[in-house]
């Protein structure tokens, strides 16, 4: 009952005061998982990231990698798309100020091993909230994978090749650092 009081009373306050405005706190990040082994990455998810709709591929050094439900599709061309959200554990400084989290429509080439960020957006705290920035959606422009991408290419382009040779693909288990 002590919390709903206080509430009232700091809603109360900013009715009355004239050109006051409540304050909405920003998020609180959470701590990093207490180890990289794919339990605790596991648990860190589930514990402080809302992921209906999304589903924990790949995690590195720097955070966790999913990829929307049925956001894996083979194009006729033999490309594969997919949205990666990736959740970091510690923010990182990008130009707009620090990041905590973002989601990237992405181009694969599994056969050559590649991939172009075809639009993205980054957020200031976990779960996509606090928009920092956004990529507006463009042209495929190819690259190389970084660190951070590799094993998240490596299970889209494994989810693809099951899917295309009607295999059924097994559970997305996240993988750790090589």
């Amino acid at each position: 009952m002590q919390p709903i009081h206080s509430a009232m009373i700091a809603l109360a306050l900013a009715v009355s005061l004239p050109g006051a405005v409540a304050a909405q706190a920003p998020p609180a990040d959470p701590p990093p998982p207490a180890s990289l082994e794919n339990r605790d990455v596991e648990l860190w998810a589930a514990t402080y990231l809302r992921t209906e709709g999304w589903t924990l591929l790949t995690h590195d050094l720097e955070g966790a990698h999913l990829a929307s439900d049925g956001g894996v599709r083979t194009l006729a061309d033999g490309l594969v798309e997919a949205e990666i959200r990736t959740e970091l554990f510690h923010p990182i400084e990008v130009g707009p100020g620090l990041a905590r989290s973002g989601v990237a429509h992405w181009s694969v080439d599994c056969a050559g091993r590649r991939l172009a960020v075809l639009s993205m957006t980054i957020y200031s705290h976990n779960n996509l909230t606090g928009e920092l920035a956004k990529k507006p959606a463009s042209e495929r422009t190819w690259q190389a994978p970084n660190e951070s991408e590799v094993a998240t290419l490596g299970v889209i382009c494994q989810v693809a090749h099951a899917a295309l040779s009607g295999v059924a693909a097994k559970p997305l288990a996240p993988r750790s650092p090589s």
